[in-house]
């Protein structure tokens, strides 16, 4: 089930989560870069933030997480 994650490509911050379901079906759908930014904050400066998709049921999601902007992986987030 592709997920989507809008982050800013400085900090890795996620600032957004994406994930398109078909009503009738109830499985995940693909989308575009430019359907899921249609999504995304308009106070957020579109041009610093980056999609990344990844394959992770909503658990593994849970905690404070980041994409580090170098590798483009998905990480905890040190909270110290």
């Amino acid at each position: 089930m592709p997920k989507y994650l809008v982050y800013d490509r400085t900090n890795g911050t996620i600032v957004h989560m994406h994930e398109t379901f078909d009503g009738t079906s109830g499985t995940s759908l693909g989308a575009t870069r430019d359907e899921i930014m249609e999504f995304v904050d308009e106070a957020l400066q579109k041009e610093n933030l980056e999609v990344l998709e990844v394959e992770l049921e909503r658990q593994s999601l849970a905690g404070v997480l980041r994409v580090n902007p170098d590798t483009r992986e998905l990480e905890r987030q040190s909270t110290e």
